[in-house]
């Protein structure tokens, strides 16, 4: 049997499928591509299941893949066993081969069995194989074309050998094959390919895809016969690499020797706890680097609430063995360097990484400390008493006094073999709801008086309307009877067509009348309690207001404004799907605002979007309001409403009937705002800003309407501002500031001279620094405050004289920058491999960098171990 490492396993199945007529297909995305039916890709065949049903034609009969994949959220999960077993993890990789439908069973079988036996070296006495019960063909390829003996191969039903993606899409029987690794986690000496002991290791996975399941549950035969294989990379290391566990392979034992540095323990030495810790930590820390890597965010919905649901496990065990923040920083710095090479998306993914896992573990640490200790007593106490079920109001007293999440609760219970009463708990949180709504709390400007009745709004169906004036308050939010002429107040009503500001979108302005007098809304707002206040100054009524409530008035909205602000936010909801299309269906809405003059937008994303993909979100939305359909508003009980699929916040909470916005088959959400009445209303869309506002999520700022002229004008403005600068006209303005370009370049090499100079001094300095280990001269030295580039040129000049050592020599600069970050950069010569040093210096200061043998630098925002970098090399050297 072949002892390989992952990446020669990888090369080894790649090229022995590609030698039989595969061809070689990158692996996909974990965030499958116009397939809402998952989660994430949880299998190699995800990217080709258009091809097994027709959809597609495929552009090869044969293909092989090396696919990430995930399990964890949907029908396909295996979060709750990580850490538990030794074989279960949230990403993994899987390696298949692939037939549309060219060869069937007999080859797909051969293909196996041989690549296992004759190319891997496996014992075919140790190879046992399931086919499903109803599948002879399958039962006889086995038996009699490779011949395996009978007592070797099991027949199972439908529950283990019947595989489909989803609960729709293509299906058929398959065929498991099995290592004997005569090592049972639970002690079993006498047991068979269907005990989940561990013994019986699955290794690979044939699927004989035959049939297409719609979404009705009927079963229809695919066009071609095709075949899907998926076999486990972790697993066959693990049989490859004769360890007990995929956790002692080397795809994962380089997190475990960390996590053992870092804690002074020994996985396997140290007790179960200790082990099922370590494993979480290294299953969900490579995980967390590779949904980082695909723009997937912590949120409280779909793929980022599962990413926020393994970020809080993660950073649970890693408390629990008190790894710290930094520590956690350096694991997922391991997660690139074991990686990496093969995947390059994990260097990208761990600098998202690293901003997330602070975020969450602050936000997180001490709230899950505090939770920790109080559940973990109540479950002591639960066990002693033979109890099987978390009280409700103790999970409730959790949740409000320390804000420890209830699915943690669950997690923690379920891993102790114990249950929550929710019934109980659901109770609590509906008295507190309504106690809330009881409770005086002391009177702010929308904190006002309860007895006052919810006020009418009446606003989608008309701007205007009659109504009666029920109280005023002064802008302390007092109540007064006499109201001053020329003063601002607040305004209450029984009912009224004005819009308060809520939900992103700003509050109405306009006038309301009563006999003698009127006052001109500049705002409307709403109270805690569903009131409505409508801000604005009084303007007549003979220089005081006495009244007597209630009073009748005439309320009118500014027609225009109110316009302006729902085309607006109209233009809100088409840019929400047109990013959705086009930049991911990750993008979800974390804020908005609109008012008649602009829109704002922010919504979860890793990155900035390219100038041709605001292009084309510009262009899209453009296209839907040209298309001109009619905006559908309609109220339907929440259950029916989420079940319509419109898209809603995650975290609030709804009761009732909510209001679901449509346009066409465009968009479909919650909302409560004003909208136009057909999408052409708009008139135009265009994007002003793009920007960051947090970690992870993105600002778009943009006009609409006649907004877009007013824009396109001060845009023209400039442009004529510059033209009478630079004394041109708008034609020959472009060639105008390439000769300005080209004039500052000069100027910018006069400025090169005189660095090369300086270097030239600092080298003269610098060179009398070397010191010798051996055959190796190396020159350490710390900067402040000078650039990358600075730095190189000061190798440059160093390296250009006539006394700079030859052979074996290693120059390491570092500078620590305006006190908040520092660089380091090492150039070698001879044997030394600088890649090498700066990947052990990435380690010890928790950076992040690369480059080749000769010339490598890096990062890192720990500037308290700037001064670690000199020791490092210092002991490098000394041990050579």
């Amino acid at each position: 049997m072949k002892s390989l490492l992952s990446n020669e396993l990888r090369e080894l199945f790649v090229d022995y499928f590609t030698k039989k007529d595969h061809d070689f297909v990158s692996g996909s995305s974990l965030i499958p591509a116009g397939d809402d039916s998952i989660m994430f890709t949880n299998a190699g065949m995800v990217q080709f299941k258009d091809y097994f049903t027709g959809v597609a034609k495929p552009p090869f009969l044969r293909a092989v893949s090396v696919q990430k994949c995930m399990r964890a959220g949907g029908k396909h999960n295996d979060l709750e066993n990580v850490g538990k077993t030794s074989r279960h993890h949230t990403f993994f990789e899987m390696l298949g081969n692939f037939s549309f439908g060219d060869y069937f069973k007999k080859d797909a079988v051969l293909f196996a069995y041989e690549f296992l036996r004759d190319v891997l070296g496996l014992d075919s006495d140790k190879l046992y194989i399931t086919v499903n019960s109803k599948d002879e063909e399958g039962y006889s390829i086995w038996r009699d074309v490779a011949g395996v003996s009978e007592e070797r191969i099991f027949r199972l039903g439908d529950e283990t050998n019947f595989w489909q993606m989803g609960e729709t899409g293509p299906c058929g029987y398959s065929s498991e094959i099995f290592f004997d690794t005569e090592y049972s986690e639970l002690g079993h000496k006498e047991c068979s390919v269907d005990c989940d002991c561990g013994r019986y290791l699955e290794i690979w996975n044939l699927v004989f895809m035959e049939f297409n399941r719609s979404i009705d549950g009927a079963v229809s035969m695919l066009p071609k016969p095709s075949i899907d294989t998926g076999m486990g990379l972790e697993r066959i290391l693990r049989v490859l690499q004769n360890v007990k566990s995929n956790y002692d392979t080397d795809v994962f034992k380089p997190y475990i020797s960390e996590i053992d540095s870092i804690t002074g323990k020994s996985y396997g030495k140290s007790g179960e706890n200790y082990d099922v810790a370590a494993r979480v930590i290294s299953d969900h820390v490579r995980t967390s680097i590779f949904l980082s890597s695909e723009s997937v965010f912590p949120s409280n919905e779909g793929r980022g609430y599962v990413f926020r649901r393994i970020l809080r496990r993660l950073i649970r065990y890693s408390l629990k063995l008190g790894i710290s923040l930094e520590n956690l920083i350096y694991l997922g710095n391991t997660v690139v360097i074991v990686m990496g090479g093969f995947y390059p998306e994990a260097r990208d993914g761990f600098a998202v990484f690293e901003k997330i896992i602070s975020e969450e573990y602050n936000k997180f640490s001490d709230t899950i400390g505090q939770g920790l200790k109080l559940l973990e007593e109540k479950i002591s106490e639960l066990k002693s008493g033979n109890k099987k079920i978390i009280p409700g109001d103790f999970i409730f007293k959790l949740y409000d006094a320390k804000g420890f999440p209830v699915d943690m609760t669950a997690d923690i219970a379920s891993e102790n073999g114990l249950t929550l009463d929710l019934k109980k708990f659901d109770e609590l949180m509906g008295i507190q709801k309504r106690g809330s709504r009881r409770k005086k709390e002391k009177r702010g400007i929308l904190d006002v008086n309860p007895d006052f009745s919810v006020t009418d709004f009446y606003g989608y169906e008309t701007l205007k309307g009659s109504g009666n004036i029920t109280g005023i308050l002064d802008e302390k939010g007092e109540f007064v009877t006499l109201a001053e002429s020329g003063n601002f107040y607040y305004v209450i009503a029984d009912s009224t067509p004005f819009y308060p500001e809520g939900g992103g979108q700003s509050g109405d302005k306009g006038v309301i009348e009563w006999a003698g007098g009127s006052v001109s809304v500049t705002n409307t707002y709403k109270t805690k309690n569903g009131v409505i206040l409508h801000y604005g100054r009084i303007l007549k009524d003979n220089g005081t207001v006495r009244k007597c409530f209630p009073m009748k008035a005439e309320f009118c909205v500014d027609k225009k404004i109110r316009k302006n602000t729902a085309s607006n936010h109209s233009a809100v909801h088409l840019l929400q799907a047109s990013l959705r299309k086009i930049v991911g269906e990750h993008v979800s809405q974390q804020g908005s605002y609109v008012d008649p003059e602009r829109l704002r937008f922010d919504f979860s994303h890793g990155k900035s979007l390219t100038d041709s993909e605001i292009r084309r979100i510009e262009m899209l939305v453009n296209e839907y309001i040209f298309s001109d359909v009619e905006v559908k508003t309609e109220e339907l009980d929440t259950s029916a409403a989420m079940d319509s699929g419109a898209l809603h916040f995650f975290d609030e909470k709804y009761e009732g009937k909510v209001r679901v916005v449509s346009m066409g088959d465009y968009s479909k959400e919650f909302c409560g705002g004003t909208h136009v009445s057909r999408v052409g209303e708009i008139g135009f869309f265009k994007i002003t800003g793009e920007s960051s506002v947090a970690s992870g999520i993105r600002r778009i700022e943009a006009v609409t309407g006649f907004n877009y002229l007013n824009f396109l004008y001060i845009e023209e403005d400039n442009m004529n501002n510059i033209i009478t600068l630079l004394d041109s006209s708008k034609s020959d303005i472009y060639n105008k500031i390439i000769k300005l370009f080209y004039s500052h370049e000069y100027s910018e090499k006069n400025n090169e001279e005189l660095r090369s100079k300086l270097s030239d001094l600092e080298a003269e300095r610098l060179i009398k620094l070397f010191k010798s280990v051996g055959n190796v001269k190396y020159l350490i030295y710390k900067f402040k405050n000078i650039s990358a580039d600075g730095i190189k040129d000061l190798i440059n000049a160093l390296k250009s004289r006539h006394d700079f050592p030859k052979g074996d020599s290693a120059v390491i600069f570092s500078s620590l920058i305006n006190d908040e970050k520092f660089i380091y950069i090492v150039s070698t010569g001879g044997s030394i491999d600088a890649s090498k040093i700066i990947k052990l210096i990435n380690v010890e200061v928790g950076g992040k960098g690369g480059g080749k043998r000769d010339f490598s630098q890096g990062g890192s925002s720990f500037v308290e171990k700037i001064d670690n970098i000199e020791n490092i090399v210092e002991g490098l050297f000394a041990r050579a």
